[in-house]
């Protein structure tokens, strides 16, 4: 199971759709109206996923992703390697695009991909996450 993973995460970061987000990421991260219009369609997809512990977990981290997104956005943070933004912005891209390696309307497998993606780009910059959740301890958050 792990080697299927690992073989469909390969398949993913090596396919057109994710080069192209690749791409598309420098310039939205310019463009503070589009990262919150690429956050909004992010957290709108993310709420229609599944249940279960798995969807749980990958929910609870894109709103975290997205805040660190809201905040690079509005300029409260910026304490994250550009490239580690680069790489959160492509994997939104590329989960909000219902065409991409295995299209979001197959039937059981057409999340599968995002989600691997996603939890690949978590697990990656698992640093930057805690250092973000840190910041959020310290700075007074608005309500």
């Amino acid at each position: 199971m792990a080697s299927e993973t690992g073989n469909l995460l390969s398949r993913v970061l090596e396919s057109a759709f994710y080069r192209t987000a690749l791409g598309k990421a420098p310039r939205l991260a310019k463009n503070a109206n589009s990262l919150l219009k690429l956050l909004k369609s992010a957290l709108v997809k993310v709420q229609g996923l599944g249940v279960g512990a798995t969807f749980d977990v990958l929910r609870d981290k894109v709103v975290l992703l997205g805040g660190l997104i809201k905040a690079y956005a509005t300029g409260e943070y910026r304490n994250i390697e550009f490239q580690n933004l680069l790489k959160v912005i492509a994997g939104f891209i590329y989960f909000i695009s219902p065409i991409d390696l295995l299209p979001d309307f197959l039937p059981f497998v057409g999340l599968t991909d995002d989600v691997a993606l996603l939890m690949f780009i978590i697990k990656s910059i698992s640093d930057e996450i805690e250092k973000f959740e840190q910041w959020k301890k310290v700075v007074p958050q608005p309500e």
